[in-house]
């Protein structure tokens, strides 16, 4: 298993050298200058140059990105155009607010997408799968943005429940904590609660006509207990990938979340470093998303394992 880990993780380098190409070539081919806002109303073309030199954004793209990558393998992720400060620092200032978020969120999605999946499953072509799938189909469709307009116009414009943005440290309280964070976490968990529970029912019916299940229901075995203990474990494989998956579209979908619920996240990052055209935050961002992406797909293999007994990584 370790070889395997270690395997897998030697064959994204390729990947992530890839990408960091990409990301650093369209930040310079698309239109805008972040010397504009860093030099405002004083911005001519003399003051810029000087900049364009200090920064060294007057060398030719690949002296530019070489550079950035021998900093990056030694660590440093470069310092901010606008503000001088390294990005990586800032990068981890704004992480917990995310990973909460996200983490949230997979909450939801799991305690929506289990029990939707199963029952639709076991209760196909009934009310409860018409009703699962219709709602599982409503939230794939509705994007995310739409969702949690949605939620303000209901919990904070209707209901005054929940505050409609803003964030508060854990240390004012937990419910005043949390309470920032339920409708943020519900809009983003919930389209991905509905891909879960979708796809959790179209393995469970593959799996409950099996031989095996067949086999032990006409042995006596309680029905549920069929369901959870054999059926369920076996059903869990591909939705594993999917989940694996969603960890970076989270991160995506976070951007919007944290925008429109004016959270102090990464997504929120994200878009004020795009915004202001801020070439090393935009790359470290970027890079950030691509690690988390390719680092689940080893997790969800390895994951595999303890799934499924039968698989193994083990070399022959």
């Amino acid at each position: 298993m370790r070889t395997y880990i270690l395997r897998r993780l030697l064959h994204l380098m390729p990947t992530l050298l890839a990408i960091t190409l990409l990301v650093f070539m369209a930040m310079r081919v698309l239109p805008g200058d972040p010397l504009i806002g860093l030099l405002g109303d004083a911005y001519d073309e003399s003051n810029a140059q000087l900049l364009r030199q200090e920064y060294g954004l007057d060398r030719p793209l690949l002296m530019q990105y070489v550079a950035w990558l021998g900093q990056l393998v030694q660590g440093d992720w470069g310092s901010s155009i606008l503000n001088g400060r390294p990005v990586l620092t800032d990068m981890l200032w704004y992480l917990p607010v995310s990973l909460e978020l996200i983490g949230l969120a997979l909450c939801v999605s799991i305690t929506i997408a289990l029990p939707s999946g199963i029952l639709a499953a076991v209760r196909q072509n009934t009310w409860v799968d018409y009703s699962a799938m219709t709602t599982a189909l409503v939230g794939v469709s509705a994007p995310d943005f739409f969702f949690g307009v949605v939620m303000l116009l209901l919990f904070t414009i209707t209901f005054d429940v929940f505050p409609s943005s803003g964030w508060t440290p854990i240390s004012q309280g937990v419910g005043v904590h949390l309470s920032h964070l339920i409708m943020p976490a519900i809009t983003l968990g919930f389209s991905h609660a509905a891909i879960l529970a979708r796809m959790l029912r179209g393995t469970m019916l593959e799996v409950i006509r099996m031989e095996y299940i067949t086999t032990a229901r006409a042995k006596g075995v309680n029905g549920w207990v069929v369901i959870v203990k054999h059926a369920l474990k076996n059903a869990l494989i591909p939705v594993v990938t999917i989940l694996g998956l969603q960890l970076g579209f989270l991160i995506g979908g976070a951007v919007v979340v944290e925008t429109l619920f004016a959270l102090p996240g990464l997504g929120s990052f994200g878009m004020q470093a795009i915004f202001a055209r801020d070439y090393p935050q935009v790359q470290g961002f970027i890079l950030f998303v691509a690690l988390v992406f390719t680092c689940s797909n080893v997790l969800v293999d390895v994951l595999y394992a303890f799934i499924d007994p039968r698989i193994r990584y083990e070399a022959k």
